[in-house]
């Protein structure tokens, strides 16, 4: 099940919160994930310039699940558990429904070096770009 598997973000508490970012490591690069709000994805060697998301909370869970697992298929009941803080066994076509609505808005956030793809019939897999401009450049240049 997919939420033994994710980091958990601090829940969102009223009034202000003192609780850190949570940081993540994928591929070559970071994200700070502030408050289930805002995330900051850099590169490890270049914490001056970075790609700057402003996200829901159930986009903000959604995009730790895609970060956290890069290149593995996550399956649409496991996004859902996670999303929507549900039972992975207790999610309907509704929240199906609901979570595509989720990841398309993510993938017009996406910083160019991500893509969101989904994989027919299962769930969604995030892929790095940069992969794609190589076999580009290299057929290009061929």
């Amino acid at each position: 099940m997919l939420s033994t598997r994710l980091p958990s973000l601090p829940q969102e508490q009223d009034g202000p919160s003192d609780h850190a970012p949570v940081l993540i490591s994928f591929w070559s690069y970071k994200a700070l994930i502030f408050h289930e709000r805002f995330i900051y994805i850099f590169q490890r060697k270049q914490l001056t310039e970075g790609f700057q998301l402003y996200c829901t909370p159930v986009q903000c869970r959604l995009m730790v699940a895609f970060l956290s697992h890069p290149e593995h298929v996550l399956s649409f009941h496991e996004l859902a558990a996670c999303a929507f803080r549900l039972n992975a066994a207790h999610y309907d076509a509704q929240d199906v429904v609901a979570l595509q609505k989720h990841v398309s808005k993510i993938k017009q956030k996406l910083p160019p070096f991500l893509k969101l793809v989904v994989v027919k019939g299962h769930g969604y897999v995030l892929r790095h770009r940069q992969d794609e401009h190589k076999a580009e450049s290299n057929l290009v240049s061929g």
